[in-house]
């Protein structure tokens, strides 16, 4: 994941947990895992943090300087931060080359998604993917001429990769099922 799923991720955090103190914010993405899936390390929260601030996407509610201890600062979003957390997450599901995974911050922030927007966007993706699955065979034929038998073995990165599509493929239809009840008021 990159610099904008990072930046996603944090500002999503600071408006579920406004005001909140960035040791939160870290401690919160560990709670989801994001550290593994996203690649998310301690000092790119602090660095975003940073970033954001200085942009003014983000506010310093209150700072605390406790004895011993370096500044506390409590963060809550701006309106020019809302903008952009809704810019980002709306670009991320609606991106023209999805990828396995990449909607893992996307499933951080369902409440901010209408049912439908979300729906069609995973339609569109099965869509692409079903695209890929169909193509695939006659690609590699393209790809994998007889005269490239001696390094036939990189095959194996595509075969790995369409498998990921299908995987995700799968997922994506049994998410549009449960989708629903995530919606339930």
């Amino acid at each position: 994941m990159g610099a904008n799923s990072t930046k996603l991720l944090v500002l999503g955090v600071v408006i579920l947990r406004e005001p909140t103190y960035g040791y939160e914010i870290e401690k919160e993405l560990k709670n989801w895992n994001a550290d593994k899936w996203a690649g998310i390390a301690r000092a790119s929260v602090y660095n975003q943090l940073k970033s954001l601030t200085k942009n003014g996407m983000l506010k310093f509610d209150s700072t605390v300087k406790p004895e011993n201890r370096p500044m506390q600062y409590r963060y809550c979003i701006t309106e020019q931060g809302k903008r952009e957390f809704n810019s980002l997450l709306r670009e991320q599901l609606n991106d023209p080359d999805p990828q396995p995974g990449d909607l893992m911050p996307i499933l951080s922030f369902i409440p901010f998604l209408s049912q439908e927007e979300l729906s069609n966007a995973c339609l569109k993706r099965i869509r692409y993917y079903s695209s890929f699955i169909e193509s695939f065979d006659s690609e590699m034929e393209k790809w994998f001429l007889p005269e490239t038998a001696r390094i036939s073995y990189i095959k194996e990165i595509f075969y790995r990769e369409k498998a990921a599509i299908v995987a995700e493929k799968t997922w994506l239809t049994d998410f549009l099922n449960r989708l629903p009840s995530y919606y339930k008021a």
